[in-house]
């Protein structure tokens, strides 16, 4: 691994010395080799923000560069309370999350570093994760058609099962059982890593028995479609209720669809408390009969028909999967490069190892280009990178948001995007709106003034300021993208559904929507369709009819083909030099 420095030799061990400046950072840069690109970033205390990661209910989530002394440098995750969110309930429910993490050591559990205050704003530190959140897993496996295989579903959920138990049985120091339960177990918060590890994010509406931060009377913490009917029904809830969210959690990741998940939260609900659960085997008829049984206990609405512990849970999954094909963890991280590609996958190794920063974080998340005012105290950090002959698409980082039921917060881009440590003032009575959006077929991607917000539909928008107009946009892979404009009223509250139509019936010029997948594509390459580029394992929306495939290696083509595609899902393959349709 090469050497990082900053790029001023003599400036202060303080990174955050107000008496870097700007022109300084120039003078360094011209020493700098060609070969070498900068970052630059926001200056956050010690940490340079560097790329966005994503935005929820309470925090937006960067990823960061610790600097230190004699060039110390580490890549980590950074989340910091939103600014007109730190009220005294939201930072003492922080201070919880960030209580309760430190105290989480555990391979399968995200690990935290730090938890601090800088300039007024709470932030948590966290260890960065080359990897992928299930439910963005559970969508490309969907998309190409690949069911999980059951020894790999075992597995990850037995890898869960192992986490949370070290957190239900976390005691004080005296040695007393602390009674902690997740309460927001779904496939957000849930993340694979490139080296095959399965670790538990974002105990963030954790609870503990004894704590003093209590939830208040009639608010629902979680994911509505994972919770467990005595969650929803506001009853005193222990380490069973985890468990029922790992049992829709196994469900889904057999069945490769949504078990609870209806038109409107009213109907999620009503679901869960009153549906008859459906086999698994009803949606893929070979589930194993031991793998059944382990999921239907798991999903018992009585708790106490369930597993007692997540240990017990655990024990069942790894005496099934001891008569199933050997899946270990390399066995993980190749099922999950083969669906995101060997592009997306490397690059996340490398930002992981501090390689390469400027081109990798750019190819999976948004860069940190929204700079303070103080940008001449910022610090640039620079590095080596290969020389990079075009530019390359950027592309969806991990989506690690904080996702709950009403997704409170979203208003800091409804207000205007206001200043970090000054909101938009609202005349003293206005009432804020709110607004509901949801799409047919769900699950569409949400943004607002044209800026991705990580959230999918159905989601609700809070803290919208009345009376000023703003656009919502939605998107999803194989359907047309559609836009709104709404104004709202002081105090509104209104619900508008986008109709996507039918991604294999809707025409347009040249024919049926379709989307392809290439794979078995090399590390690095790059897809050029219509003068378009693409990263490799991609998943590409294209009209159905004859298209010039060119795919290139650090510039060098290796592939040029005409592909006939057509409406709906497609794989195609490189084998030996040509693209064959699996």
């Amino acid at each position: 691994m090469k050497e990082l420095a900053t790029t001023e030799p003599s400036a202060p061990e303080d990174p955050s010395d107000p008496e870097i400046s700007l022109s300084a950072l120039e003078k360094a840069a011209e020493d700098v080799p060609e070969d070498h690109q900068p970052i630059i970033g926001e200056q956050f205390g010690k940490y340079v923000l560097v790329g966005e990661i994503g935005v929820g209910g309470m925090a937006e989530v960067f990823l960061a560069i610790q600097t230190g002394l004699q060039g110390f440098l580490k890549v980590v995750t950074l989340k910091r309370v939103l600014p007109h969110l730190a009220s005294h309930d939201f930072i003492a429910m922080f201070i919880d999350e960030a209580r309760i993490a430190a105290r989480l050591e555990h391979p399968n559990i995200v690990k935290t570093f730090e938890f601090g205050e800088t300039e007024g704003q709470y932030y948590t530190v966290m260890e960065y994760l080359a990897g992928e959140d299930l439910g963005s897993m559970m969508n490309r496996a969907a998309i190409s058609k690949q069911p999980m295989a059951f020894n790999m579903a075992a597995m990850v959920v037995a890898q869960l099962c192992n986490g949370l138990h070290f957190a239900h049985e976390l005691t004080d120091t005296a040695g007393r059982p602390l009674g902690l339960v997740h309460r927001d177990i779904n496939p957000s918060n849930i993340i694979v890593t490139y080296a095959g590890e399965v670790k538990v994010i974002d105990f963030g509406v954790a609870k503990f028995n004894s704590s003093g931060s209590k939830t208040m009377t009639g608010t629902i913490k979680g994911k509505l479609a994972y919770m467990s009917p005595e969650q929803i029904l506001a009853r005193g809830i222990d380490r069973r209720s985890d468990i029922f969210s790992l049992g829709v959690v196994l469900w889904e990741l057999v069945t490769g669809c949504r078990l609870f998940a209806r038109e409107s939260d009213a109907a999620t609900l009503y679901a869960i408390m009153n549906d008859p659960i459906p086999k698994s085997r009803r949606h893929r008829p070979n589930v194993p009969e031991d793998l059944e049984k382990i999921i239907s206990t798991a999903l018992a609405r009585t708790p106490a028909d369930r597993y007692e512990t997540c240990e017990e849970m655990q024990i069942a999954l790894d005496q099934f999967l001891t008569t199933q094909p050997k899946f270990d963890s390399r066995s993980l991280a190749g099922s999950l490069e083969s669906l995101f590609g060997s592009t997306r996958a490397e690059a996340k190794r490398a930002i992981a190892a501090t390689r390469a920063l400027s081109k990798n974080v750019s190819l999976v998340m948004k860069l940190r280009t929204e700079v303070r005012s103080d940008l001449a105290k910022s610090l640039t950090v620079r590095q080596h990178i290969e020389p990079v002959t075009r530019a390359r698409r950027a592309v969806g980082g991990i989506a690690v948001v904080v996702l709950v039921a009403t997704l409170a917060g979203l208003g800091y881009l409804l207000l205007g995007n206001p200043q970090p440590t000054k909101p938009t003032p609202v005349a003293k009575g206005t009432a804020l709106a709110t607004l509901k959006i949801d799409s047919r077929p769900s699950d569409a991607a949400i943004s607002v003034r044209g800026e991705p917000t990580g959230l999918k539909t159905p989601a609700t928008l809070t803290g919208i300021k009345p009376d000023e107009e703003f656009e919502v946009g939605v998107e999803l892979p194989g359907y047309k993208a559609m836009k709104q404009r709404f104004t709202l009223k002081s105090g509104e509250s209104t619900d508008y559904v986008f109709d996507l139509g039918s991604d294999s019936e809707t025409p347009r010029a040249g024919g049926q929507m379709g989307q392809i997948v290439l794979a078995g594509l090399p590390s690095g390459a790059t897809i050029n369709i219509g003068g378009n580029d693409y990263e490799a394992g991609e998943v590409i929306s294209m009209k159905s009819g004859r298209h010039q495939i060119r795919i290139s290696v650090n510039g060098k083509m290796i592939v040029q083909q005409m592909l006939e595609t057509g409406g709906g899902h497609q794989v195609w393959e490189l084998r030996e030099g040509q693209l064959v349709r699996k």
